[in-house]
């Protein structure tokens, strides 16, 4: 079961424009109904490819997270998918998004104080 602050977006196959554009919109839907998020784990392992103005629209999404000082971690299973959501986060100048390649390493990085929930960012 989810905690109630915690948000999860899973994101697979190829991602598009059209797509990018509509989870923008989605995440946005999302934070202004759960103004009690303060997690967001996006889960990229399942994503194959993307676009360049797909990564474009996933740094609108981690910007909208920082400004929402909502911490961010990043789930990935391959070194493209690092490489993407790590170049997402440095764009928006989040120093509360982290990448992790095990759910172990999410679950201890959101229990610990490094980040944004303990007043950084």
């Amino acid at each position: 079961m989810t905690p109630p602050d915690r948000v999860t977006i899973e994101i697979g196959g190829a991602l598009g424009d059209l797509i990018a554009e509509e989870l923008t919109a989605k995440t946005v839907d999302a934070l202004a109904s759960q103004a009690s998020t303060k997690l967001v784990l996006i889960d990229i392992r399942g994503l194959t490819d993307f676009t360049v103005m797909a990564r474009v629209g996933l740094g609108t999404c981690q910007k909208l997270l920082r400004r929402r000082q909502i911490r961010t971690a990043w789930l990935v299973s391959t070194p493209r998918q690092h490489g993407l959501a790590t170049l997402v986060a440095h764009s928006a100048a989040d120093d509360g998004a982290g990448v992790f390649q095990t759910l172990a390493q999410i679950e201890a990085w959101f229990a610990s104080s490094e980040g944004r929930p303990s007043g950084r960012g």
